[in-house]
């Protein structure tokens, strides 16, 4: 199954752990997966979900 990235709407600042990142993508988000990506300027927590 493909995924699609879309910028967590529940993280807010700079993305530094992606575990954190993940499990709030899940958790809150229910998304599939979770990690942080450099998003120009800065590292963003990007949630996955199935597209």
């Amino acid at each position: 199954q493909k995924l699609c990235e879309r910028p967590s709407g529940t993280w807010s600042g700079v993305c530094g752990n992606n575990n954190a990142c993940k499990n709030q993508c899940i958790r809150l988000e229910k998304a599939r997966h979770g990690s942080c990506n450099y998003v120009f300027p800065a590292h963003k927590c990007i949630c996955y979900f199935p597209c």
